[in-house]
């Protein structure tokens, strides 16, 4: 219950804050994401860790079916550490969210995907472009995979 009620303050303190930049950005939240959600959650349904050296990411994941909530934290040596939550959708062995995320105290928005092979996520890469300040890509068919981050899946605590 805690890790659902954190995970919902860390949802409305992001939009909250979007609401109140400077850019004044407009985004609009699928709701609908957290509708069919099993409640209350006493652990994530999945953990991730990606290690490099001294950068480092976790991903919690509660998801159910085909719809993804959780939260990513990137550490990455010598640049800016970023965390945030996560909201999209898995469509056969490709997951799909939107990434809000603080880093030095500025929110951004990005969209990630990864593609399941076994315990592992591979982040997708490719070209990207801004659409009213979020970052998106330009087309995920080209998206190329396992050569940068790679989550490996592990016992959530």
């Amino acid at each position: 219950m805690n890790k659902l009620l954190s995970i919902f303050a860390i949802v409305i303190s992001v939009l909250i804050a979007s609401c109140q930049s400077d850019s004044k950005k407009n985004t609009t939240v699928d709701s609908s994401i957290m509708s069919n959600q099993q409640a209350p959650y006493k652990s994530p349904d999945e953990c991730f860790i990606y290690t490099n050296n001294r950068d480092t990411a976790t991903l919690l994941m509660y998801g159910s079916a085909d719809k993804i909530l959780g939260e990513l934290r990137y550490n990455f040596y010598e640049k800016d550490k970023n965390s945030g939550v996560i909201y999209g959708f898995l469509k056969g062995d490709t997951i799909t969210v939107d990434y809000k995320f603080q880093s030095e105290g500025v929110y951004s928005h990005r969209e990630i995907v990864w593609v399941r092979q076994g315990d592992k996520l591979l982040e997708g890469n490719g070209e990207v472009y801004q659409d009213n300040g979020n970052v998106k890509f330009k087309n995920k068919r080209k998206l190329t995979f396992g050569n940068g981050v790679v989550f490996t899946k592990i016992k959530c605590k």
